[in-house]
């Protein structure tokens, strides 16, 4: 293996909360799927809580580091925009949801450190598509009534339900489609 087993079965683990959700697995899923005994598990992660945690600090990092690169790779507002559809467009691929939106179906569930990260991630990417449509309104390519946060807000909860319905139709033309009205109604 080229992944040490700490990212192998935080990588499984994630792969399981994007198609069952957090409470629909346990660690016998994943020690079956990897290879290994649930004791290796928690080894690295003591109980389900510390899996939750890690798994959304893991990914706020990952989104964290692609909404960098789509910063330093491009100048073009509603060029971003679309680079950030294609963050929300990879588990439509596989009929599953984001990691976040998964998570937030088991709110009641989990740890006060998950929901946290949780909160964490859904703030960073309404900050960064505020920041995003400003910068496009003011700069002349973005046109859209009312305030940045609103249309933030809009933006995301519209990705979000694109993933639902992509998954529920097993049909990711439903995600397509509403991801194209999102930058046709910017524009």
């Amino acid at each position: 293996m080229n992944k040490n087993t700490e990212e192998v079965i935080l990588d499984t683990a994630q792969s399981i909360v994007q198609e069952f959700g957090f409470n629909g697995f346990s660690y016998a899923h994943i020690a079956k799927k990897v290879g290994i005994r649930t004791s290796s598990i928690h080894y690295y992660f003591p109980n389900k809580e510390d899996l939750g945690e890690a798994l959304i600090e893991r990914y706020y990092n990952n989104f964290l580091a692609s909404i960098a690169q789509i910063d330093a790779e491009i100048n073009d507002n509603i060029e971003k925009l679309q680079k950030f559809i294609q963050l929300y467009s990879g588990p439509v691929k596989e009929y599953c949801t984001c990691m976040g939106v998964m998570l937030a179906t088991d709110l009641a569930s989990l740890s006060g450190q998950t929901l946290d990260g949780i909160a964490k991630l859904f703030t960073s990417n309404l900050d960064w598509l505020r920041r995003v449509l400003d910068e496009g309104r003011s700069e002349g390519q973005l046109n859209f009534t009312g305030s940045s946060e609103t249309v933030a807000h809009q933006f995301l909860a519209s990705l979000q339900g694109a993933q639902l319905l992509a998954r529920s139709f097993r049909d990711q033309n439903r995600f397509n489609l509403i991801a194209e009205g999102l930058i046709a109604a910017l524009i």
